[in-house]
């Protein structure tokens, strides 16, 4: 049948990089602990508080564990750098860097978990750049 198209086998990971494989049955929790730091946006020190749970819970995995690290390092470093860049609207002269900095952490704070959650439903872990931490 020239028209249908392959199976797409949903369970193997997208071999786009090497690393650690992510097994089957964590794969879920690791998308939600990526996506749990996103949740300092709706409860106050939600994007901590919630990854640290998930770690105090799941210390056994370390896949789980080392995601729930990296959201609770990611969350913590931004929120000390935009209180680094609240200072800089002390001077006048620095206030559009303030804005750039403000910009690309936001950024950051939202693409970071959304791609490591992408990449560990697949099965593959993401590491964050600079912040990130290895099984």
């Amino acid at each position: 049948m020239a028209g249908l198209a392959p199976a797409v086998n949903q369970e193997a990971p997208v071999p786009d990089s090497p690393g650690v494989v992510i097994p089957n049955e964590e794969r879920g929790l690791a998308a939600l602990t990526h996506l749990s730091g996103l949740s300092g946006y709706v409860i106050p020190f939600g994007g901590v508080l919630v990854p640290i749970i998930i770690w105090m819970v799941k210390k056994d995995s370390p896949v789980v564990s080392a995601v729930a690290r990296q959201a609770i390092l990611l969350n913590v470093i931004i929120f000390v750098l935009l209180g680094f860049s609240f200072l800089l609207w002390l001077t006048l002269v620095l206030i559009p860097l303030m804005i750039l900095v403000g910009c690309a952490l936001f950024v950051a704070a939202i693409a970071l978990p959304i791609m490591g959650a992408i990449k560990a439903n697949r099965g593959m872990y993401y590491r964050y750049p600079v912040v990130g931490s290895n099984p």
